[in-house]
């Protein structure tokens, strides 16, 4: 009786193996994952128009401006303040990733006017773009 057992515990383990190493099975995977790398590419058109919001307020009395390193690139907020609170910002980082790095420039500022503080939470899976569009603001915030 222990050897059936054996056998046929060897038997269901070589089975599992065999099934979890199917070569057909990850070659329809890795093509699976190229056209989700492609996708970005194709829509950085959407941050142009953050930008030339970003020019426009530029030269309002009281803008304070400021750059901090962002998971692509640079990140450039531009801070509007009145007194001591923080009227608006608006970020801008063309080299974020799109969908990710971008959601970060499009809804951060938003909580930042709200709360009128850098102290909110980031925006998940944008750590990186979240510290630097809060660090950018803190650099422009001391600037004045």
């Amino acid at each position: 009786m222990k050897k059936v057992s054996l056998l046929l515990a060897l038997g269901l383990m070589m089975f599992s193996i065999a099934a979890c190493s199917s070569k057909e099975a990850a070659a329809p995977a890795a093509e699976a994952e190229k056209p989700a790398a492609v996708e970005p590419a194709e829509k950085p058109a959407t941050e142009e128009p953050v930008k030339e919001t970003e020019e426009a307020a530029a030269p309002v009395e009281g803008a304070l401006t400021a750059t901090a390193k962002g998971f692509g690139g640079d990140v450039t907020v531009t801070v509007v303040v009145d007194g001591d609170d923080i009227v608006s910002v608006e970020a801008v980082g063309d080299s974020e990733t799109n969908g990710i790095g971008s959601n970060a420039i499009d809804q951060l500022p938003a909580k930042i006017v709200e709360a009128d503080s850098t102290e909110v939470d980031g925006v998940s899976g944008a750590t990186v773009t979240s510290n630097a569009i809060k660090e950018a603001v803190n650099a422009a915030l001391a600037s004045k």
